[in-house]
């Protein structure tokens, strides 16, 4: 499975606890212009003018926002456990 914009999500929240929520955006700390695409985020490049992958070294600057009951968690992929 892939994981898009629009799909339940469980994840670890900050506590330890296992929360359900739906994924709303992809942000980048990294990079202005970030989406997912076949479950892989992607930047805009304005060097090719197009979108490319996430280089693996800024991979960890990608997050995902999961509104949840009690407001946005925002998660890397790693503390979303199921998609």
């Amino acid at each position: 499975m892939t994981i898009h914009i629009g799909k339940k999500v469980k994840l670890i929240n900050a506590y330890g606890e296992v929360m359900p929520g739906v994924l709303t955006e992809v942000l980048s700390d990294s990079y202005d212009e970030v989406r997912l695409k076949n479950g892989k985020a992607e930047y805009w490049s304005k060097k090719t003018k197009k979108h490319v992958p996430v280089r693996a070294k800024h991979e960890d600057s990608v997050f995902f926002e999961i509104k949840t009951k009690f407001g946005f968690e925002y998660v890397t992929e790693k503390e979303i456990i199921n998609y």
